[in-house]
Formats: C-alpha cells, sequence, structure tokens
C-alpha cells in the first residue's frame, strides 16, 4: 500500500512538471509583422522632438527572411537579408535620392553587430507593458550609450538575424531604449500580426535606384 502510494504520488509530480513545462515553454513565431512606434525624445525636456511621432519601425519574418522598413517625415530605408543564402541589401530613399546598397553575409554581420553582439544584465523587474509581461535587461554600448529592453520571454521569433534582434534576450523585445548624447529614442511595440508574410516582399527591387556594394557605400557616406 505504502509502494503505491509513493508511485501514485510520482506520477502527479512528474505530470505537474510536464504541465509546467508546457505553461513555461514560449511561444516560437516564424513569421509575423512587427510594427513599432518610434520616438526621439529630448532628454533634459523629456519631451518628443519634434516630427518624430510619426516615425515607425516595421520589421516582418518569414523564415530564415526578414525585413525592416523605417518610416520617418524625412524619408524611408528598408533592410532585408536571407541567412540561408547570406545575402540582402539596404535599400533608401530620402529627399529624392534613392540608394540600394547590397550586402553580403560579412557585411550584414558588421552592420548590425552593434546590436547582436550585446551582453545584457537581466534585472529582477518586472512590468506589463500593453498586455505583455516583460523582463527588464540593460547594457551598456562603447559610446556609453545605455539600451534597455523590455521584452517578452513568452513570445520568440525563430528568425534572429533581423535588424533589431538581440540574441542574448530569449524573447520578444517590446520596448526598446537606447539614451545617450542628450536624447532616448524610443522603440514600442504597437502591433503584431500573426498572418502569412508575402515572399515578394523581400525580393529586392533595383528600378530608379543608384545600386553600390557596401565597402562603396561606406565610402561615399564619409565624403
Amino acid at each position: 500500500m505504502i509502494k503505491y502510494i509513493y508511485f501514485l504520488a510520482f506520477l502527479l509530480a512528474s505530470f505537474e512538471i510536464i504541465e509546467a513545462q508546457k505553461i513555461e515553454a514560449p511561444k516560437i513565431v516564424d513569421e509575423a509583422k512587427l510594427t513599432y512606434k518610434v520616438e526621439i525624445i529630448d532628454s533634459i525636456t523629456n519631451q518628443p522632438i519634434q516630427n518624430s511621432n510619426t516615425n515607425q519601425y516595421i520589421i516582418y519574418t518569414k523564415g530564415v527572411s526578414s525585413r525592416s522598413d523605417l518610416i520617418t517625415s524625412m524619408g524611408s530605408e528598408s533592410a532585408v537579408y536571407d541567412s540561408k543564402k547570406g545575402n540582402g541589401y539596404i535599400a533608401k530613399s530620402y529627399s529624392g535620392q534613392k540608394l540600394l546598397i547590397n550586402l553580403t553575409k560579412a557585411n550584414w554581420v558588421t552592420q548590425n553587430a552593434i546590436f547582436q553582439q550585446l551582453k545584457f544584465n537581466v534585472t529582477s523587474e518586472t512590468k506589463n507593458i500593453s498586455g505583455y509581461d516583460c523582463k527588464k535587461a540593460i547594457s551598456k554600448l562603447a559610446s556609453g550609450e545605455t539600451i534597455i529592453v523590455y521584452f517578452e520571454p513568452n513570445i520568440q521569433l525563430s528568425n534572429q538575424d533581423y535588424t533589431l534582434a538581440f540574441p542574448e534576450l530569449k524573447g520578444l523585445p517590446i520596448v526598446i531604449e537606447r539614451e545617450g548624447k542628450g536624447k532616448r529614442i524610443s522603440y514600442e511595440l504597437a502591433d503584431i500580426i500573426y498572418d502569412n508574410v508575402a515572399s515578394n516582399l523581400f525580393e529586392i527591387a533595383q528600378k530608379n535606384y543608384r545600386v553600390m556594394n557596401y565597402e562603396d557605400a561606406i565610402k561615399f557616406q564619409k565624403n
């Protein structure tokens, strides 16, 4: 009888562990559209800088493909990358000027190293933001700027090669803040759609663009 009771207790404990693992297992998202509201805030007045309240940062992921669109009142730019093929491009459109920069895998790594290689201190602080239960993580850039990320650990994108990814943080960034040099840039998730993402969003459209490779573009921007 005692053995039976121990065996029953063992089964119940095992069942509880399995159920807990099911609850804690993060949702892995293969394709989605994420829309972030972007604000540039004056660190002294704590007020948004003029014309920054309409800025958007939109991220599309579909398997190994990712696309990020920055849309501002001054213009727009898109970064597209295929992590399997190891190539992509950046398309910029400002003041009637259009520039398309082709990227290799090494170029992509260099371009996104500032975020991809960050080491974070995940604090004990939690915060509910728009219904997401977030953890707070803090990091510092070499420039001295502070990066604060509030992330939802129960949602993860399977593709971690997109532009605002922080591979060390196991979760979805809900709010990202970069502060220094008298201003704070804030990205806050406004919407996420899990519907199918159209494949043609990741195609290269070179029409009407001046095309450069990454190395030439760096030289061009320095001049």
